[in-house]
């Protein structure tokens, strides 16, 4: 292998990225982005869950284990000598047939640096809807969106207003407002279901904070005493502020709930061991 190169895998072959730029990955794939710690997926099992529940729902089929795919992630990590990254798998259906190919590489997603964690972000209010939130896929995404239609130099990241004028989630991410000592987030089925979400109402369940699932408007927002996003690459990231509204200070909760999500995945990655 050359070095220097970003390699990436097709098939079970490694490949280097010039060639992935050149293949056209069409809106049908169905991708899956986790974080690499040290080698090691952060929180796997549920990352695969919901692929493979997309792929399903898409009227696909994967043949490859768990397994198989873990070893594609964690070859790649070894031969670009790079632990600690962000990796995208994306299943592509092969047109008119039952086959598939299949790529493991590397992405730049949306991540939260230590100092937005801890001090907060800035995002602004984009009217886009997710026509199938259940399923991610690359025709789903809204990458580019952030960059192209933000106003605001410190915008990190968009919040997705449906035509109703509700905020669903964020673009690669979901949201959560806090107000009068509850949580508030969008019910399950208007939005694509985080992992870390899924992690977030379980600690609020242990800590015993009500949670309240229902729509916001992106006027009631400013009414909220915080809010915060949750992701794989940005983890629990306060909200500071909403287009051009400020919050105060970060909400109590907020921290907690960010504190105790850290420690999951300390634990977490502590146990996790790949053959």
């Amino acid at each position: 292998m050359e070095e220097g190169k970003i390699y990436y895998s097709y098939n079970g072959n490694l490949e280097d990225e010039e060639t992935l730029e050149k293949r056209a990955i069409p809106k049908n794939a169905v991708y899956e982005v986790m974080k690499m710690v040290q080698a090691k997926p952060l929180f796997f099992e549920d990352h695969m869950e919901r692929f493979m529940n997309s792929i399903k729902k898409s009227g696909y089929a994967m043949t490859l284990s768990n397994e198989e795919i873990l070893t594609e992630m964690i070859l790649l990590t070894r031969v670009n000598l790079n632990k600690n990254t962000n990796i995208q798998i994306v299943y592509i259906p092969v047109e008119n047939t039952d086959d598939y190919d299949f790529i493991v590489c590397f992405t730049d997603s949306l991540s939260a640096t230590d100092e937005q964690k801890n001090q907060g972000a800035g995002l602004e209010t984009v009217v886009i809807e997710r026509h199938n939130p259940a399923v991610k896929t690359v025709g789903s995404s809204y990458k580019g969106q952030i960059k192209t239609q933000s106003k605001y130099e410190d915008t990190f990241e968009i919040l997705l207003v449906n035509k109703e004028g509700y905020i669903t989630e964020g673009s690669r991410s979901n949201v959560f407002f806090v107000k009068n000592e509850k949580v508030i987030t969008t019910p399950a089925q208007n939005v694509l279901l985080g992992v870390t979400r899924k992690y977030i109402l379980e600690l609020c369940e242990k800590n015993q904070i009500e949670v309240e699932y229902r729509d916001i408007s992106e006027e009631e927002v400013f009414e909220m005493d915080g809010a915060f996003l949750t992701g794989t690459t940005v983890d629990v990231t306060p909200i500071i502020k909403v287009n051009n509204k400020s919050f105060g200070e970060i909400d109590k909760k907020i921290i907690t709930l960010k504190n105790q999500y850290e420690e999951l995945m300390r634990e977490y990655l502590e146990n996790f061991e790949a053959n």
